[in-house]
């Protein structure tokens, strides 16, 4: 690596570590799911994860409508009672569902009078600028399923991590194996990253409990060393095509389980 692209690393890794969107967890999953009962999809969004909170007035119109697909297809939505849930209109069966939620692309540029939504080339002081693609994957076990049928194929999202087993059938200590996909490719080389929800509460913030790479296949082993609610994050950061428009390109994607006892 050139010393040119050793600076632009380092820059692009501290601008993301300093935006508004890198700072929020991202993360998606159910209240509650039971056999028999709608389905209550809920948006985690902010600092205090596993904890859910109302999305900001001024992001929520970046949201777009939560998506549940299940062993028949998707889920008809409504909304709920706040705005960081949505409801289905028919009755839960059997069986593993994975609820989806995508952010609209926003630029996120840093001026001296503080963050702006418009790009680079509309903010004459603009000091940096990023381009955020955000999304999360929940897996919800309905009845004891543990199927893969629904959690193993990609969505479409931009990057996303796909679990090669459910984690339903996974205890701690055991090794849950995971593919990163970057525009429907392997990713090699990204850096995941997880905690679980115990973990998430006691420790500094921006530790992680789990922490690899992935290999050429764009595969890695995840061990859990705990039970309960998990999120694993990945972020892929690029250089924006346009460079007098913004300077990167940052997408997140997240995957929240839950590991049994």
């Amino acid at each position: 690596m050139t010393l040119k692209q050793i600076l632009l690393a380092a820059a692009l890794t501290a601008f993301a570590f300093s935006s508004p969107a890198s700072a929020h967890d991202l993360w998606s999953t159910a209240e509650k799911p039971e056999a028999g009962q709608p389905l209550t999809a809920v948006i985690g969004y902010g600092h205090n994860f596993p904890e859910w909170e109302n999305i900001p007035d001024d992001e929520i119109g970046l949201f777009k409508p939560v998506r549940v697909i299940g062993p028949e297809g998707d889920l008809t939505m409504k909304p709920g009672k706040t705005n960081y849930q949505a409801v289905s209109t028919e009755a839960l069966a059997k069986g593993t569902y994975l609820v989806i939620a995508d952010v609209q692309p926003v630029f996120w540029t840093k001026t001296p009078k503080g963050w702006s939504q418009k790009p680079r080339n509309e903010e004459p002081q603009a000091t940096a600028c990023g381009l955020y693609i955000e999304n999360a994957k929940g897996l919800v076990n309905v009845g004891g399923d543990t199927a893969t049928a629904v959690i193993s194929k990609p969505v479409g999202l931009p990057l996303e991590i796909i679990p090669l087993a459910n984690p339903a059938a996974v205890k701690p200590g055991q090794r849950l194996q995971m593919k990163v996909l970057f525009q429907g490719r392997p990713l090699a080389g990204a850096k995941v990253e997880a905690r679980s929800a115990g973990f998430a509460k006691e420790a500094l913030a921006g530790a992680q409990a789990f922490s690899d790479t992935t290999d050429h296949e764009g595969l890695v082993n995840f061990v859990p060393l705990a039970d309960g609610d998990w999120i694993v994050t990945v972020r892929n950061v690029r250089p924006f095509p346009e460079t007098e428009k913004c300077d990167t390109e940052d997408f997140g994607t997240s995957l929240f389980f839950t590991i049994p006892k």
